[in-house]
């Protein structure tokens, strides 16, 4: 079922089991994105586990969303930034991707070797973006939001979310790019 459609359930009957579909359909995605703002499991873990409580309790005085997905994790966000002040813990940003890229039995070893060090040299790169540049790669990639989604989540406009995400990208393939014709020149039998 449809997120929207869980929303809906819970807001306007009070259905649980939807409640319960809507938690455990979001939690993966929302804790791989507040993984990304403030590297704390017991904190993330403690901040859905709150916004999902409030949402519950405060169903009643629940906006109207467009995007339940954007909702939640913008809530998320706010939640995280406000714990993270009150605690006074610094906002730290993930430099680790979560999801391990697979690779094939079948690989040869220097294909694999070749994979890890591009894999390491992207993580690199993206660390080397600005953090709100970091923040939108992730929701873009790593949560597959749409533009308008991460606009609302991370509180700017449509259009300075698609300059981040366009610069962003255009700093990676020109550094790939170079990083791939250096790698081509020191193992040539790569181009095989």
């Amino acid at each position: 079922m449809d997120v929207s459609i869980l929303w809906e359930s819970f807001v306007s009957r009070g259905d649980r089991p939807s409640f319960e579909a809507l938690f455990n359909r979001c939690y993966k995605g929302m804790y791989q994105y507040g993984y990304k703002l403030a590297p704390d499991p017991q904190l993330i873990d403690d901040c859905i586990q709150d916004l999902f409580f409030e949402l519950w309790t405060g169903r009643e005085n629940l906006p109207k969303v467009d995007s339940v997905k954007g909702y939640l994790f913008r809530s998320l966000r706010y939640k995280l930034l406000r714990e993270t002040r009150k605690e006074a813990r610094q906002e730290v940003f993930n430099e680790s991707q979560h999801d391990q890229w697979e690779i094939s039995h079948e690989s040869l070893l220097i294909n694999q070797e070749r994979d890890q060090s591009l894999k390491k040299q992207l993580e690199h790169f993206i660390r080397q973006l600005p953090p709100r540049q970091q923040e939108a790669i992730a929701l873009r990639f790593t949560n597959q939001m749409s533009y308008e989604e991460i606009s609302s989540v991370m509180s700017i406009s449509y259009q300075a979310v698609v300059n981040l995400i366009y610069k962003s990208l255009k700093y990676l393939r020109e550094h790939m790019v170079t990083l791939s014709a250096l790698i081509l020149a020191c193992y040539p039998l790569l181009i095989m």
